[in-house]
């Protein structure tokens, strides 16, 4: 395959200034902002964001997963805890997970630990899923080799008009706890804002970055 070189896509990002006195002390307060306007001003899923995992030797993963909440104690996925990135936080809970909102040029980057949440809580989400999102989550062998797509969607057809599809122990929802916020915002010439959150002890610092 021949070289193609992208010098001349470059966009100009023109939002408004992002300065120290509109940022808050709570990065959590912070993001809740940010993703109050990305749900109004973002085309496709706001709530979508990369995962990044790695193994213990540091061999980096990184996929699209969705937020499906959050609070001042984290961010909260679902997932099958035998794919890849689930065997890859038992190794190593170390994670990070990335954020960006084209329409307002903006990004936020999360750093922390991920760890299971309450198999409750995993539960209750489930239930509330479509029935053939839950049979394929009870079918689906995430991250092995499928050999024949259309007799796995026949099997989950087949199973998603019984009427109690229970939660597999191998399924349920992981959260992120921070201790590292970075929220960029795009500015005219490459001149970006970044501001980095730091916890130390739990208490939360807040620093603009260089672009």
């Amino acid at each position: 395959m021949e070289s193609k070189i992208l010098y001349k896509m470059r966009k100009e990002y023109t939002p408004g200034p992002l300065t120290e006195d509109i940022m808050s002390a709570s990065p959590f307060i912070q993001f809740d902002r940010w993703f109050e306007d990305a749900k109004k001003e973002e085309k496709q899923e706001a709530n979508a964001m990369i995962l990044s995992t790695s193994t213990p030797d540091g061999s980096p993963s990184s996929r699209v997963v969705l937020l499906k909440s959050f609070s001042g104690e984290g961010f909260v996925f679902f997932t099958n805890y035998n794919s890849r990135k689930g065997r890859e936080i038992s190794e190593n809970p170390k994670g990070a997970i990335l954020f960006f909102w084209p329409q307002a040029a903006r990004q936020v980057r999360i750093e922390g630990i991920l760890s299971k949440i309450d198999a409750k809580e995993s539960d209750d989400y489930f239930l509330n899923r479509p029935a053939e999102s839950r049979a394929s989550a009870i079918l689906s062998k995430q991250s092995q080799i499928l050999n024949d797509k259309n007799q796995f969607d026949e099997a989950v057809k087949a199973i998603s008009s019984h009427e109690s599809l229970k939660r597999p122990d191998f399924w349920g929802g992981y959260i992120l706890s921070p201790h590292y916020f970075e929220f960029w915002q795009g500015a005219l010439s490459r001149s970006h804002d970044r501001f980095a959150y730091k916890s130390i002890n739990g208490i939360w610092s807040v620093n603009r970055l260089y672009p």
